[in-house]
């Protein structure tokens, strides 16, 4: 099945997997989706084929990778713990930790984990917490750069 990810203009570009035609749809009626819907794209060339519209604006992987973060409070490092990577995507991660109660939105995590691919890739990142539900944390990274050594396994381990 398709994934449609909502863009920043309200437009999702379907693809026909039967005849190769792209058109782009407004889809303002779908964006204020707190989870995803799939629905059924009628092609003119005749095919109906199956697509998930997200509203997220880019790809996440689910995952479980065991790591370690590191609160940082005024530059210092205040605290350590561990963690569960849930997802990942190109702009942030969904973690899951064991103790939140000095955490709040906006404090600076430094998040340490392997990857599953196939070299073990090593993650250091530093990331902001953007959402605090129970136990899991959304968060996004502070710098993204094509040429630091985390963000391109990221983006490789992404694509595969």
């Amino acid at each position: 099945m398709q994934k449609a990810f909502i863009s920043s203009t309200n437009h999702i570009t379907f693809s026909c997997p039967q005849c190769k035609n792209t058109r782009t749809v407004d889809v303002t009626k779908y964006k204020t989706l707190d989870k995803a819907v799939k629905i059924k794209v009628h092609c003119p060339c005749g095919h109906d084929y199956p697509v998930m519209i997200e509203r997220r604006k880019q790809f996440r992987k689910a995952v479980s990778l065991p790591g370690t973060y590191t609160r940082i409070y005024n530059q210092r490092r205040a605290g350590k713990g561990t963690m569960v990577v849930k997802d990942v995507s190109r702009n942030g991660l969904s973690i899951r930790v064991n103790d939140t109660t000095h955490m709040q939105n906006g404090d600076i995590l430094e998040v340490v984990f392997k990857l599953d691919d196939a070299k073990k890739s090593a993650i250091q990142k530093e990331v902001v917490i953007r959402k605090i539900v129970g136990f899991d944390l959304g968060t996004e990274f502070l710098s993204i750069d094509a040429g630091n050594a985390s963000d391109k396994a990221i983006g490789f381990y992404l694509m595969g």
